[in-house]
């Protein structure tokens, strides 16, 4: 790299430093503009992307907390992802450990948009067998949620497992609560074993009886697979 390369180099580095770190002794200067256009793009991707999140944060806090995230420099490129990166970082500081639910809202928010801007490719569906292998699918998540995060009252600690896909027929993500047994057997899929060889562990692991968790998961399993919440 030639010297004037290297100079015009530290020069754009120097000046992204002094946008993303929002450094103070630039005010009515053209630097302070642009350090605060940065900021206003960032406050608007994190508003529109976590609104739940937002509804228990004032604006005072939020924007203490997008000045500390943006010195932390977010490793995304693209700009729909910085609110997972904003997510990741408030959990990796511990900033909300006195209100924890405050980490699941914000994954009950992102979550939407991250199964929602994927590209999926359709292949066609089989009939749903428990002779078969199957695994989670790109367009699906299980989470298990500490608070009542479905049921809307997110400061209430109630376990509860939930079901996220994109719903190809609606063009949509929708959220369903699911119980313990179809979370672990769902998060337990894999190539290697056909999901009533699964289930049969589970139930041996569990003391229960297999014959009637078949009978009894199958419909909502069928149904699950027709959503194509595994493939």
């Amino acid at each position: 790299m030639s010297k004037k390369k290297e100079i015009e180099k530290d020069i754009q580095d120097r000046f992204f430093d002094i946008l993303i770190d929002q450094k103070e002794g630039f005010s009515g200067t053209p630097i302070n503009v642009y350090q605060k256009l940065v900021y206003m793009r960032y406050e608007e991707v994190i508003k529109n992307s976590l609104p739940l999140f937002l509804e228990y944060i004032s604006q005072n806090e939020l924007q203490k907390l997008i000045e500390k995230f943006m010195k932390d420099t977010p490793q995304t490129p693209f700009v729909w992802q910085i609110p997972n990166d904003f997510r990741k970082f408030t959990k990796k500081n511990r900033i909300f450990d006195d209100r924890k639910f405050l980490y699941e809202l914000m994954y009950y928010d992102w979550v939407e948009i991250e199964i929602y801007m994927k590209e999926y490719k359709l292949k066609k569906q089989k009939k749903f067998s428990f002779k078969k292998s199957y695994s989670l699918s790109k367009s699906s998540r299980v989470k298990k949620f500490k608070y009542d995060i479905i049921g809307n009252e997110y400061k209430t600690i109630r376990e509860n497992f939930l079901v996220i896909y994109y719903n190809f027929e609606t063009d949509d993500v929708l959220f369903r609560e699911i119980n313990q047994l179809i979370y672990i057997l769902i998060k337990r899929l894999n190539k290697n074993q056909t999901i009533g060889e699964v289930l049969k562990e589970l139930c041996i692991e569990n003391e229960i009886n297999f014959k009637e968790a078949k009978s009894l998961l199958e419909e909502p399993l069928e149904e699950l697979f027709l959503k194509r919440v595994f493939l």
